[in-house]
């Protein structure tokens, strides 16, 4: 069972890798803005083919080795071992793959696009962007919270009925391999837990809809329709993400108090990794980076030819965001879907490190 899980698992995160290069902005190829109509170029799209058949190979290739050391380990700290090498081993490869593709992709630029020296550069910005409704309504957010208060009252009220002993951990096989003795603080960490989750997800939704807006110069018009329509959808995959999990949580806990197997929750476990993962490759493939891949309808209007936007010197490797002049905190990724944050803000990185120091201190508190 383990094994099975460890190479499906190995398998998505291969797959999330190589198939990056064709979900991005149409425009860049490997971090570098190059503009849509250059993109097309033979050579660009050959780098694409070979990103995604070196990821393939060498993934497959770790994940072989790894899966038989992982048949040769009994113990459960060996096997979690070998899971978490793997996968950091598959990041860090196709990451060194990505950096020989990006500076491939500068050269190319440097090559073929004549870009003036004395340039200035061109930022189409949309002041009625942010005016549009970008994002679901936080509204929505309340039934996640209502459940929480559920998982929370019941726990209250049924707390005699909770086992003296807690299980904390389970292996794969879904047996035990740690308890605690029960106490209100032990049996409070799932109810902080989702809170703490559901604070996460409601940032993520302001994040979306407070992001630095990306307009492609040459495609501004359709590139705007895009870019809304994917926060949008991703804000709502958001928002079926936070409630699956808080879901979860609120079983796991109810499962202390009523009869509730923990086959059921493993297999719950199961069926919500499979649609949280594979929600996020069908959005990368049909949806794309800014909704890149998205078929809009004609709506009449024809943009003019303007000069690609090229701002590849805030980017560091392609996927750094570094720009002091920019006020924005949040940035649409060059490379991958998503969203990163800008380097150069301070606040930026405290909003990360509060996120990080929330959950550390929640789980020591209530574990």
């Amino acid at each position: 069972m383990e094994m099975l899980f460890f190479i499906a698992m190995m398998l998505v995160v291969i797959a999330l890798q190589a198939v990056t290069p064709y979900v991005i902005r149409r425009g860049e190829s490997f971090g570098v803005m190059v503009g849509e109509k250059a993109a097309s170029d033979p050579v660009l799209r050959k780098m694409k083919r070979q990103f995604l058949q070196w990821n393939i190979v060498i993934g497959i290739i770790v994940t072989a080795i790894a899966t038989v050391f992982l048949a040769m380990t009994s113990t459960e700290n060996g096997q979690a071992a070998i899971f978490i090498i793997a996968i950091f081993a598959i990041l860090i490869i196709s990451f060194l793959i990505y950096i020989r593709f990006y500076k491939a992709s500068l050269v190319w630029k440097h090559e073929n696009l004549q870009m003036s020296e004395n340039k200035v550069d061109i930022v189409m910005v949309d002041t009625t962007f942010h005016r549009q409704k970008l994002t679901i309504s936080y509204v929505w957010y309340l039934i996640p919270l209502v459940l929480i208060f559920i998982t929370l009252g019941l726990t209250v009220i049924y707390y005699q009925q909770i086992p003296s002993q807690i299980p904390m951990q389970y292996n794969v096989d879904n047996e035990v391999t740690r308890m605690v003795a029960k106490s209100y603080r032990t049996v409070m960490m799932m109810p902080m837990m989702q809170l703490c989750m559901l604070g996460l997800f409601i940032f993520i939704n302001y994040m979306m809809s407070r992001s630095k807006q990306v307009i492609d110069n040459d495609n501004p018009t359709d590139s705007m329709r895009r870019s809304v329509l994917f926060r949008l959808i991703y804000s709502k995959f958001n928002f079926v993400m936070c409630l699956l999990l808080i879901l979860l949580f609120m079983a796991i806990q109810l499962s202390l108090i009523f009869a509730i197997s923990q086959t059921v929750i493993m297999l719950m476990v199961i069926a919500m990794i499979v649609i949280i993962f594979g929600g996020l490759i069908f959005l990368m493939v049909r949806v794309g980076q800014g909704g890149s891949r998205l078929k809009l309808a004609e709506n009449g209007e024809k943009d003019k030819p303007r000069p690609v936007r090229d701002d590849d010197a805030n980017w560091k490797l392609g996927v750094f965001y570094f720009n002091h002049k920019d006020p924005a905190l949040f940035v649409e990724k060059h490379f991958g879907v998503g969203w990163t944050i800008n380097m150069a803000r301070p606040i930026a990185w405290l909003s990360i490190v509060a996120i990080i120091g929330i959950i550390i201190i929640i789980s020591i508190l209530f574990s």
